[in-house]
């Protein structure tokens, strides 16, 4: 890239600006490497072409991550389990790591990296880059760089927003940077269930004026929350969605009551979104802050009137949970909602809260006798206090088995609830 070609604030690189393969000069073969967050897509795909190998923790496999993976002499691990991801864990070419969010602070120290690489907004006025739409484990991994003095390679997009989270990384930490190139691996949101407005009449209920919400990765859990009519909630949370967004646009969220961070919503990851945009950009309205302050669990407990609300790919008539698995195929991470359920579990005023249509897309129940051989079980029977489906809530705090099969089974969609009967009766 040629001077005249680069924006303005490259200037401020020096000479640690150039194009991504100057940049890569930094990483030899045999380095172990890791990323960011946010992909550093532009990156990846060049050091994809280069005839070098290592090994790589890639946070997402999108775009760059499915570059390198055809680089035979990489070997690859993720911690963000994507539907990309799953042939590539299927063929070798790729390993998943299961870890709780709120660990990855512990785990990137443990790390054994040679050089980070990152995408990161441009700098601002005093020099410092944040981390855009998403925080995570970024910070505490580039501690772990600085600290050891290893490379920081980095590629700035002026797509990104600027956001705050108290740790945004200062330009002179960066051994080099190159303009990123297309778009930054992204949320692609599934259109909310057509059941979101009856599952909101199960829901509402659950949620006080003043309570403070937690709301997973899912459509129907985030389409639910902009229909919220309870006022003066709070906003404490591992993904700010557009739905959360709109409850404070509606001026439903407005933080007041909130235990910590009065007046402040707070996230570790903020979804691809305008009205998302418009909101972690606004001066002291929200923060993207990193992940082992965020989703720590005893930080979670100092929330009064806490409502953590998930989503589930199934539930079974014992109230465990799989939100990761379809048998033995990885699809999803845990994310932050094993971290959420333990804060919450710390709080006698919290409730622990499943939302999930009854139904999949092609007519299975989601609430099942039992989970397939190799599902993962994200939460257990003793992590969860009510299940809600469009046909109604399931209370499962303090209930017996025989109890909580009874009150699943009643929610369950009305063509399933026979056969859910048997296979219960059947199974003894």
């Amino acid at each position: 890239m040629s001077a005249a070609d680069a924006p303005g604030w490259a200037a401020a690189f020096g000479r640690r600006w150039g194009t991504p393969d100057q940049v890569l000069a930094h990483v030899e073969d045999g380095m172990d490497l890791a990323t960011g967050l946010i992909e550093p897509t532009t990156l990846l795909a060049a050091l994809s072409h280069r005839d070098i190998g290592g090994s790589a923790l890639v946070a997402v496999m999108a775009l760059g991550g499915l570059a390198l993976s055809q680089n035979p002499r990489f070997r690859l691990r993720t911690g963000f389990a994507t539907i990309a991801s799953a042939p590539l864990v299927a063929a070798g070419r790729c390993e998943y790591l299961p870890l709780p969010f709120s660990e990855a602070r512990r785990h990137m120290a443990r790390v054994k990296a040679d050089c980070v690489m990152v995408r990161l907004a441009p700098p601002d006025a005093e020099g410092r880059c944040s981390y855009g739409w998403a925080a995570g484990f970024t910070p505490e991994l580039l501690d772990v760089a600085r600290e050891r003095d290893i490379p920081i390679l980095a590629e700035i997009d002026p797509q990104l927003p600027r956001t705050r989270s108290g740790r945004e990384l200062p330009l002179a930490a960066i051994a080099g940077a190159c303009l990123a190139q297309g778009e930054a691996a992204s949320d692609s949101p599934a259109p909310p269930s057509p059941h979101v407005d009856a599952m909101v009449g199960h829901l509402a209920p659950l949620i006080p004026d003043g309570a403070t919400l937690q709301v997973g990765i899912g459509s129907a859990p985030d389409a639910a929350m902009e229909r919220l009519e309870a006022t003066d909630l709070g906003i404490h949370t591992e993904v700010l969605g557009p739905g959360l967004a709109r409850l404070v646009k509606r001026g439903r969220a407005t933080g007041r009551r909130k235990t910590v961070d009065r007046g402040l919503a707070v996230c570790t990851i903020a979804s691809v979104d305008p009205d998302v945009r418009e909101l972690v950009e606004a001066e002291g309205l929200a923060e993207v802050r990193a992940a082992g302050e965020v989703l720590h669990p005893q930080r979670i407990a100092e929330h009064d009137t806490l409502r953590c609300i998930n989503s589930a790919l199934s539930v079974d008539l014992r109230g465990q949970v799989n939100a990761e698995s379809l048998g033995w195929r990885q699809t999803a991470g845990v994310g932050g909602q094993l971290d959420f359920f333990r804060g919450a579990a710390l709080r006698d005023d919290a409730q622990r809260i499943i939302v999930l249509a009854s139904e999949t897309s092609k007519g299975a129940s989601r609430i099942v006798s039992g989970h397939p051989p190799g599902s993962v079980i994200t939460a257990t029977r003793y992590d969860v206090d009510v299940v809600v489906t469009e046909h109604g809530a399931a209370w499962l705090r303090d209930r017996t088995d025989e109890e909580r099969a009874r009150a699943l089974t009643a929610i369950a969609h009305p063509r399933h609830r026979e056969a859910l009967e048997r296979e219960r009766s059947e199974a003894g």
